[in-house]
């Protein structure tokens, strides 16, 4: 039984199970597979599952149905291939199909390696080193989404890779990979700079707040220690402030007595604190001080002030002790040292400039890091088929491409290639079958629709990709100009006049023209085989998807 997971796209993680049978997908109640989107057709395609094959058909959806980023109109299906309709991405899996997997029993094999089981292994369960060892026991759990690992990190890596990765590899299915990448690395520029700068920031405030606390309590303490005489001689109307009222950042300054009248100064004497934050902070202070505290207190009243109260102590002959006759009370704005919203706002600007430009510098290395291996792989299979060299070689360190390097350089190892393809006859010159092959290994490693035609324009090699885009089947197409097998007369006059208009150009330059394959445009380049005596032996017709043919 074949399943369909959902990997992209609302909804993604949901499965749903397919049946011997048709199974319809689309937007319509009662289907097997049901997509609520507008980008979806009601009958949007079905899936055939018979003899434990599964096919998909087409139903004439406005949108298309793609299968690996190719549009198709009816295709067999593999588990692993991605079926893409509206903004959906499905993935087809068969779990019955997935045979279990031992490590080959190797003594004083370190580095244990799985090798899936034929049909004629005779291992079991019971000759598994694994088994008996316990190591790497987890080795295969993360490439199988049914499969959890038992250890801590396993699960890590379990939930990252099937709940987490998903996202990305559906979006890179509709976008390129450097855009994602430039998404994802703002994206951290800024969750870097709200977790790092925004700190800094709050530790500065904090700084000031306590520089402000210290300040003002030293000025409470100060005038409160200058009018203890007075106020223990009773000589109140003596008392002074002196110019703490006017010092930079100083809201308030004022010496009361126990009941809050104002002592000083002068032009406020027997008024009474009655009013505001600090008249609620000096009844706060003078209950703890007639409880007993005979230390002063500091508070932040608000966002932007700290207020200082420190209490006046007189002796008391009598009791012989200091008491406590009023309080000194002095408060200070903080905001005029703090950073304004305007000043952070620099800040946070200059950070994300110098973060977005390293950012910038960073992503660019890791561009060319990533494409130069590619571009060397391209240099050296022109070099590989010209008879330069033996093989493509694989210099940088780029473990996950290796498997890669070793496939196309097993698939080139079948290629002719330099003087003993395409100079063996010096009068002749090549046929257009000393082309196929080495076409034949670039159609089937490419992503491009491709055509080989002969001089006389009967088709001589064809690529899947150019069959699922034009709906031409190669069975019939072989040996067959492309009018006679296009399902459309106006692709037949198209590719009729492309190759007309290459004929008469002697050299053989490639010609471009935009086209519409099932709603979706593409560039068609077609350009003449020319030899090295300038004769033409054949055409080449390349598709591509307008969108990619940068």
């Amino acid at each position: 039984m074949y399943k369909l997971t959902i990997i992209a796209g609302p909804n993604r993680g949901s499965s749903f199970a397919i049946h011997e049978g048709e199974n319809s997908i689309g937007r319509q109640a009662g289907s097997a597979v049901v997509l609520q989107s507008s980008r979806v057709s009601k009958r949007h395609c079905v899936l055939v599952v018979e003899n434990s094959e599964i096919i998909i058909k087409d139903q004439g959806s406005s949108n298309g149905t793609f299968v690996n980023g190719i549009l198709t109109r009816m295709k067999a299906l593999k588990p692993g291939d991605k079926i893409s309709v509206g903004e959906y991405v499905l993935e087809v899996d068969n779990p019955l199909a997935r045979a279990p997997q031992f490590p080959p029993a190797v003594a004083n094999f370190a580095n244990v390696v799985r090798f899936p089981i034929g049909k004629d292994n005779s291992a079991s369960p019971q000759s598994d080193p694994l088994k008996e060892t316990g190591n790497l026991a987890n080795l295969n759990s993360l490439n199988d989404p049914n499969v959890m690992p038992k250890d801590l990190k396993g699960k890590a890596l379990w939930y990252f890779e099937n709940r987490v990765m998903p996202f990305f590899y559906g979006l890179n299915l509709k976008h390129e990979w450097k855009l994602i990448c430039v998404a994802l690395f703002a994206a951290f520029a800024l969750a870097n700079l709200m977790i790092s700068v925004t700190p800094l920031v709050d530790s500065a405030r904090q700084g000031i707040v306590k520089e402000s606390a210290r300040r003002a309590r030293f000025m409470a303490k100060q005038i409160a220690d200058f009018n203890a005489p007075h106020v223990a001689s009773g000589a109140e109307t003596k008392a002074d402030i002196g110019l703490a009222e006017y010092a930079e950042g100083v809201r308030l300054a004022v010496l009361i007595d126990m009941d809050n009248r104002i002592i000083a100064p002068g032009k406020k004497f027997n008024q009474y604190l009655m009013s505001g934050p600090e008249a609620v902070f000096a009844v706060r202070a003078r209950d703890a001080f007639r409880a007993g505290r005979e230390t002063g207190m500091t508070t932040e009243i608000d966002e932007s002030t700290i207020t200082a109260i420190e209490p006046l102590l007189v002796l008391n002959p009598s009791m012989g002790k200091n008491v406590i006759r009023g309080m000194a009370v002095v408060s200070i704005d903080t905001s005029l040292s703090t950073p304004e919203a305007g000043e952070i706002g620099v800040v946070y600007s200059e950070t994300l400039i110098l973060t977005g430009i390293l950012g910038a510098i960073i992503l660019m290395i890791m561009y060319k890091l990533t494409l130069r291996p590619f571009q060397v792989l391209s240099d050296d299979m022109d070099k590989v088929l010209k008879g330069e060299l033996p093989q493509v070689t694989h210099e940088f360190k780029f473990e996950e491409t290796a498997p890669l390097w070793d496939l196309i350089n097993a698939t080139l190892q079948r290629v002719p290639r330099g003087t003993n393809a395409f100079e063996k006859n010096a009068e002749s010159g090549p046929t257009i079958e000393d082309y196929i092959i080495p076409i034949r290994a670039i159609g089937e490693l490419g992503r491009l629709g491709m055509v080989l035609c002969d001089s006389e324009r009967k088709i001589a090699y064809m690529n899947s990709v150019f069959e699922e885009i034009s709906g031409i089947r190669v069975e019939g197409a072989i040996g067959q100009t492309l009018p006679l097998v296009v399902r459309e007369e106006a692709l037949g006059a198209f590719t009729t006049d492309l190759l007309d208009r290459v004929t008469a150009n002697p050299a053989g330059d490639p010609i471009a023209e935009d086209y519409e394959f099932s709603g979706l445009f593409y560039k068609v380049h077609a350009s003449g085989v020319i030899t090295r005596a300038g004769q033409l032996k054949g055409y080449l017709v390349l598709v591509v998807r307008a969108d990619n043919n940068g």
